[in-house]
């Protein structure tokens, strides 16, 4: 079977202490984090968060490495079940996310990364707040071009990542 890794779900904003926990266990671990805006006081600040909340990676072989003590490990809850049974990653999937988080000096994913040409993406901030669009592509070091379709056209816009998160549907 070999080494896969495995979502190992959190308790709620305790994602760095499970980290920290499972690593001195001996547990191969990657916390996927991403350096995101965030509005306090009224203020946009450059913050550093998971990117998958309440989630992290283990890398291991079940049919060797004993999953058992993640569900007592402080801050984690255990491995993430679907039927029973610990599901892995699909192949690559963790691979990619730790390629991604090569490119930043700070460990973090890179956000034009996130987003391929074609994406679903939606507006959470500014006057286009709420409306869905197709990202295109980036246009520079903070920005996106993306296909919005208003009025029953698509136009072309420009705006800043900072206002874009992944479309729910």
């Amino acid at each position: 079977m070999g080494k896969r890794w495995y979502p190992v779900h959190t308790k709620a904003r305790q994602e760095a202490v499970a980290e920290e926990n499972l690593c001195r266990q001996g547990y191969v671990v990657h916390l996927p984090r991403l350096r995101a805006p965030k509005r306090r006081r009224g203020r946009w600040r450059e913050v550093i968060e998971p990117l998958f909340p309440g989630y992290l990676f283990v890398e291991m072989d079940l049919a060797f490495d004993d999953p058992a003590p993640i569900r007592s490990t402080r801050g984690a809850t255990g491995l993430v079940r679907f039927g029973g049974y610990a599901r892995p990653m699909p192949t690559g999937a963790v691979e990619g996310l730790i390629a991604a988080a090569r490119c930043a000096d700070d460990g973090t994913v890179c956000r034009e990364q996130l987003f391929a040409a074609g994406d679903r993406v939606e507006i959470v901030d500014g006057p286009l707040a709420g409306l869905t669009a197709v990202f295109l592509a980036p246009t520079g070091e903070d920005r996106a071009r993306l296909l919005l379709e208003l009025l029953g056209r698509e136009h072309s816009v420009v705006l800043s990542r900072h206002q874009l998160v992944a479309a729910s549907h």
